[in-house]
Parts: C-alpha cells; sequence; structure tokens
C-alpha cells in the first residue's frame, strides 16, 4: 500500500508559510521600534505581545507543530518574549535572560532547522535595532546609524554571545537527542505500520499487490486493516490459549507463509518456553518438511531428547510429543498450527480432533474479517459514490461539472491522469475539456487539444459507446488515446469510459494510473455510474447555459438583449457616479425600417438587422455593450467617454451601416440609421432618465433628416440659444 499523494490535490489548511510571513513581521516591528517599546502607546504595545503570543499559541495547541508551521510558531513566541524584555527594560526590569531561556528551550525541543532560523531571527533583530537606533528601550529615535562608533558594541556583543551560548549548549546537551528520539518514533511508527499491512496481506485481508490511493483513501483503508488484523490476532490468541489450556501443551503455535508463499513466521503463540524463533522459518525444515509437501495432520510421540526436528525453536526443548496440522483454504497451505508438550503422553484421537478444529477455526476467522473488512470497504466506497452523486446534482455550469466530476472520481478511485472530452458530431472532432494530473503528456500542452474521429481509443468508445481498453489494462505503451500528440507511456493502467446521454455519446471520461491492475470491475462499475450522472450532469448545465444565454442574448442579431441593457447600465451609472467619469448611451434607429419589411420582406429585414448587430458587435472596443433595445432600435453604452468619443463612435457606426448591401430579389437594398446621444451622469443620474434623453436626441435626429447623430445637451443648447 502506498503513501502516494494525487496531481489535481485538496486544499493545505492555511497558516503554514503564511504564519511565518506574519511571525517575520511581527519581528521587523520589533526591530523598527514599531512594536513593543515603551515610547510608543500602550495598546499598539499590547497588541504586538498578544498577537504574538496568540499566534504561537493558536499554531501549537492547533497541533501545527511540524515544518512551515513549527518555524512559525518558534519565530511568534520569540518576538513576545524580546518585545516583553524590551518593555521591562523600559522601566527598570532586565529580562533578557527570558530571551536566553526561550532560545534555550527551543534549542532542546524543536527541530534543528527551526532553532538555526530563530536564532538568526534573534540575532538580526537585535542588530538591526542597534543599527535603526531602536535598541534604547527609553527614548525612540529611530535613524540609521552612520557608524559603528554609534552602536554601543558591548551590550551587543554580550547579549548576541550569550544568546548562541545558550544555543549551542542544549542542542549539544538535549537537542541533539530529542532529535534523534523523534526520529527514531518516527521510524518505529512506520515499521509498526508496514508490519501491520504485511500482516493483513498475509492473511489475504488486502490485495499483495494493491496500487497507490489518495490520501483520505489510505487513512480509511489503514483502519480497517488495522481492526481486521486486531481482530485476527486477539482471536488466534484465545483460540491457541484455550488449545493450550485443554490439552496442557507446552507450546502452541501458528506458523503463517508470507505473501509469497515462501517462508513461514511466528503468527501467534502461546508458550512456556522463551526459546521461540523472531524470524523467518523454512517450510522445508525438520518435521514442517512433511506436514507442508503432504498436508496431513502429523503425530509424533516419544521425541528423543534434544529432538532438533521444530524448526521454531531457537535450540531443542524438552518435547516429547508433537502434533501438526495444516490450516488450508480451498486447496492453498495458509499455515500450520502446531502443539507441543513435555509430557509423555501422546496426542489422543480426541485431542487430535480439537486441534484440528482450532485449525478451522482459525481460517474462518480470518475468511470472516476478509467479509467485514470487504464490507466496510464497499461501505466506504459506496458513501464516496453517493456524496460524489451529491456534489455532481448541485452544479450548474460545464465547468463546475468538470472540476466536480474529476474529484468524484478521485474519491472513487486513485488516479495519475484524468480527463474530460467532449465530442461535436457536426465537425465530427473530440476536444479536451479538462485534464487533472501529469500520468499523460501533449505536445503543447493540453489547452486547445483537438483531434479528429477514427484516431485512438477516445474516438472508438464514442463510436462504440463502450469502455475500452478491456479490464482496464494499457497493454500497448504506445497505444493512442486521444490523438498523434498525445502518449500514454508512463501509464500501466487506463479506462476510458464513454459519457451517454439518449443513447449518443457526448464525449469521455479518461482515467489512468501508472500502476496494474488498478480498476477491478467493481471499481469499474462504480466508474460507468459516475461516467453517467456526468453525462447527464453535462448535458443539464448546457442546457442551463442555453437558458440562460436565451434570457440574456437576443436570438437573432446574437447582442444582449434589454434586459441585459438595463443591468449594464445600472451597474455603469453606479460605477461612473463613483468615478465621476462621464459615459454614453447611444440610441439607434433603423431608417424606414417598416418599409423595408413591406417591400422585400421580412427574412431579407432579419438579414439587416444581423448585419448591422454584427457591425455594433465588431466595431466597439470590449468594454462597450451594443443591444438589441426592440424591433430595429439597438442601443450602446460606451463606456468612460466624452461627447466628442461618443460622436466619433457613432458617426463611424453610422458610416459603416451606410456602406452595407444587400441583394434582394427587387434588386439592390442599401440602409442607414439615425442616432441619439446622452450623457451619463452629466445629463442625469438616472438611468431610465438617461434612456428617455437618448430617444429624444434619437427623435430630433428621425425628425431632421435621419442619417446622423444628435448629442442631447447639444440640441438642448441649440434650442435654447433659437
Amino acid at each position: 500500500m502506498s503513501n502516494r499523494t494525487m496531481t489535481r490535490r485538496r486544499p493545505k489548511k492555511a497558516g503554514g508559510q503564511g504564519w511565518v510571513v506574519v511571525s517575520a513581521l511581527l519581528l521587523a516591528g520589533y526591530a523598527l521600534g514599531v512594536l513593543g517599546h515603551g515610547a510608543l502607546f500602550g495598546a499598539l504595545n499590547a497588541f504586538g505581545v498578544i498577537a504574538s503570543l496568540a499566534l504561537a499559541a493558536g499554531l501549537w495547541f492547533g497541533g501545527r507543530r511540524e515544518g512551515a508551521a513549527e518555524l512559525a510558531t518558534c519565530l511568534s513566541g520569540l518576538a513576545a518574549v524580546l518585545m516583553l524584555s524590551r518593555l521591562a527594560a523600559g522601566v527598570g526590569v532586565d529580562l533578557f535572560a527570558l530571551v536566553v531561556l526561550t532560545l534555550a528551550a527551543l534549542a532542546a525541543t524543536r527541530s534543528s532547522r527551526a532553532v538555526a532560523w530563530s536564532l538568526g531571527a534573534a540575532l538580526s533583530v537585535e542588530l538591526t535595532s542597534a543599527l535603526m537606533g531602536t535598541a534604547d528601550p527609553h527614548t525612540l529615535r529611530p535613524a540609521l546609524v552612520e557608524g559603528l562608533g554609534e552602536v554601543s558594541l558591548i551590550p551587543l556583543l554580550v547579549r548576541t554571545a550569550l544568546m548562541v551560548a545558550a544555543v549551542a549548549l542544549c542542542w549539544k546537551a538535549v537537542g541533539r537527542h530529542t532529535q534523534r528520539g523523534r526520529k527514531r518514533v518516527e521510524v518505529e511508527l512506520s515499521e509498526a505500520r508496514e508490519q501491520m499491512l504485511q500482516e493483513a496481506r498475509e492473511f489475504r485481508l488486502i490485495h499483495a499487490g494493491r496500487g497507490q490511493d489518495a490520501v483520505d483513501r489510505r487513512q480509511a483503508e489503514e483502519l480497517i486493516v488495522r481492526g481486521a488484523v486486531d481482530a485476527v490476532h486477539h482471536t488466534i490468541f484465545v483460540t491457541l490459549e484455550l488449545v493450550k489450556t485443554a490439552l496442557k501443551a507446552h507450546t502452541v503455535v501458528l506458523l503463517w507463509f508470507d505473501v509469497r508463499n515462501e517462508r513461514l513466521r511466528i503468527k501467534e503463540l502461546v508458550s512456556e518456553s522463551d526459546a521461540l524463533v523472531d524470524g523467518a522459518i523454512d517450510p522445508a525444515g525438520g518435521v514442517l518438511g512433511g506436514l507442508t509437501r503432504q498436508r496431513e495432520t502429523l503425530a509424533l510421540k516419544a521425541l528423543r531428547p534434544g529432538f532438533r526436528g521444530l524448526a521454531y525453536y531457537r535450540h531443542p526443548q524438552d518435547v516429547t510429543e508433537f502434533l501438526g496440522v495444516p490450516v488450508i483454504e480451498k486447496g492453498h497451505l495458509r499455515g500450520v498450527l502446531c502443539v507441543d508438550r513435555c509430557a509423555e503422553r501422546a496426542f489422543e484421537d480426541e485431542e487430535i480432533r480439537v486441534v484440528e478444529d482450532a485449525a478451522s477455526y482459525v481460517m474462518r476467522a480470518v475468511e470472516n474479517e476478509r467479509v467485514v473488512a470487504t464490507i466496510e470497504r464497499a461501505r466506504f466506497e459506496v458513501s464516496r459514490f453517493f456524496e460524489a452523486s451529491r456534489k455532481l446534482n448541485g452544479v450548474l455550469t460545464p465547468d463546475q461539472v468538470y472540476e466536480v466530476a474529476l474529484e468524484s472520481v478521485a474519491q472513487i478511485v486513485a488516479f495519475d491522469f484524468a480527463a474530460i472530452t467532449l465530442f461535436d458530431e457536426e465537425e465530427d472532432r473530440h476536444h479536451v475539456a479538462r485534464v487533472s494530473g501529469e500520468g499523460m503528456t501533449s505536445q503543447g500542452g493540453w489547452d486547445q487539444v483537438s483531434f479528429a474521429s477514427n484516431q485512438g481509443l477516445v474516438s472508438m468508445v464514442v463510436s462504440n459507446r463502450h469502455y475500452l481498453p478491456f479490464g482496464g489494462h494499457l497493454r500497448d505503451p504506445d497505444a493512442v488515446v486521444f490523438g498523434p500528440g498525445q502518449s500514454a507511456r508512463d501509464l500501466r493502467s487506463l479506462i476510458v469510459l464513454p459519457l451517454i446521454v439518449q443513447d449518443q455519446a457526448v464525449g469521455t471520461l479518461v482515467i489512468g494510473h501508472r500502476e496494474a491492475n488498478q480498476f477491478a470491475s467493481e471499481r469499474r462499475e462504480m466508474l460507468e455510474v459516475i461516467a453517467n450522472q456526468v453525462a447527464v450532469t453535462l448535458q443539464n448545465a448546457r442546457l442551463y447555459e442555453r437558458m440562460e444565454e436565451m434570457a440574456s442574448i437576443d436570438a437573432l442579431t446574437r447582442l444582449p438583449n434589454r434586459r441585459t441593457f438595463q443591468t449594464r447600465l445600472s451597474e455603469a451609472m453606479a460605477r461612473h457616479k463613483r468615478s465621476r467619469r462621464t459615459f454614453a448611451v447611444v440610441l439607434t434607429d433603423i431608417d424606414h425600417f417598416k418599409s423595408v419589411n413591406d417591400t422585400y420582406g421580412h427574412p431579407v429585414g432579419d438579414e439587416v438587422l444581423r448585419h448591422v448587430g454584427r457591425v455594433f458587435r465588431e466595431g466597439l472596443r470590449e468594454v462597450d455593450m451594443p443591444a438589441r433595445y426592440g424591433g430595429e432600435e439597438f442601443v450602446l453604452v460606451l463606456e468612460d467617454t466624452d461627447i466628442e468619443g461618443a460622436r466619433q463612435v457613432a458617426d463611424r457606426l453610422r458610416v459603416a451601416i451606410s456602406k452595407l448591401s444587400f441583394e434582394t430579389d427587387k434588386g439592390l437594398l442599401q440602409c442607414t440609421i439615425s442616432m441619439g446621444i446622452a450623457m451619463g451622469p452629466a445629463d442625469t443620474d438616472h438611468e431610465h432618465a438617461l434612456v428617455d434623453l437618448a430617444d429624444q436626441a434619437l427623435y430630433h435626429s428621425k425628425k431632421n433628416g435621419r442619417n446622423q447623430v444628435t448629442v442631447y445637451s447639444e440640441m438642448i443648447a441649440k434650442t435654447a440659444a433659437a
């Protein structure tokens, strides 16, 4: 069972490197005299000390005691002690010994990295304080000194020597041993974990070739396996103890084969002797050879003194009777249950049956725990499966579907690579919509990867609507999965699942792993269900996106509709009120459009509207917005512009539209537009009134000959002058 962490990982808890930066800022504030100085306000000093102590305590009691969090704890605690020392010195109390003791305590208990950084930080802030003129606890006159003659060197050197000496002595006396002890404990814990997993494999509670998994899955697996191993050991121990008591035996020991069935090891024992072996045992040695070859119960009596055939002892014992019973599971020899005693009394038939029943019971206990462990794993898998389904039911956009889908797959099975592809039936092309992991490579990266049909596994899966390759095994490392520009040579397990909606494949879900045998049938079935739900959710997201578009986009011109314009206008008005800049609303109308429909027909009229909309869409900046206001009317929002700029844009668009020509059954058709401009918030700070003013300017353009631009404020000025 592997300890690897996934390419697409869960978010880490905040506080590591970020808290280090906060601690460094607190120390910098101390060095510059901003925090922890008697000449400052008491509230500011209290804030510095309390913030430092709170950060150190929060990180420590929050369980963040390694890496960057450990360093942040040390630095923030050191900052608090330094501030307290300087504040106390300001009232005549010398607490510098507290700084030395703090550094000594860190050297005795913390890692060498944290100690080195803490000592370096303490020395740096002391030197900076001296150079900046902030070291005096009574007066605060920060100014960079011009020479070393202005620095009190002797106190600085004494403080430096004390801090360095305290750290060096405590590290040599205690810290090194603490570090070694910590590493030794970590090694012992790791070895205990590996031993537990090894026993689980030997009992066949987990597969020997189990692949790598996600962290949460690995932790759940370890909890399940640990419970199963403990239960098996307890059952075996109680059984052996009962056999020893009932048969008045000297030793009852269960020998179990390792994963490869090559060596035996003592799995559990109850004995009067302390001479049993600790390591591996040769299954062909001594009496065990006959037992493992014949796989039948073997009873020996009246053994001679010093008999060496009992391989589970380091040296001969005063054993006179021996009984060995093979532990067999479905024709496979799993181990041997051995019983011996020193009394010169042969094992009777009834006693032999008791040991044989005990061997069978041990095997049934192991099998029962396998079932329990399997049920627990299945329960865990199903809970993750339903959690994945719940998340998929709550997304609305395609991007959310891609993200949640890959997260959901990670809950079901670990992967080194995963991707979602979409199939465009009209273009007969596949597009890679989202990728997670680094198990596959692509020439030029994964952005905009597109490939034609009939090029690889993805295309075949879409065509056949059935997963590939068979069994999830990628037998050919050079197999084409997407297109010729992508390589799957690092993957040994791969499964490409179709995304099917209403019996039509709309894309695929691709999952790969660097290790073999990762997609067993039960997991593949769960992934197929997830793929089906992803397909349905994706289809619903597309429909939702289309409905959103229909609610905000005019179907004929592909411009924003009147509702979208009103929202954008309100935002623009509020924004320009704050910035005190102006923007323009331009209302337009196609001249004599009713006669176009009456003369040339509505299809020609629709074509005119589409082309006019295209001119507006292509002729404006990205920050501006054209919209269809209704019928033959259009409206433009021109951001951050003045009257002259708005007039130039409007005239340019008016001229471009006048140059459009349309071939019709009744000859060539050309059209013009009239335009009215109102400036917000200069003309009015209410959006509805602003549109009304632009409409008045538009009416003036149409009344005075059409095919022209009128600015509302200029129109009012001319009317007033007249």
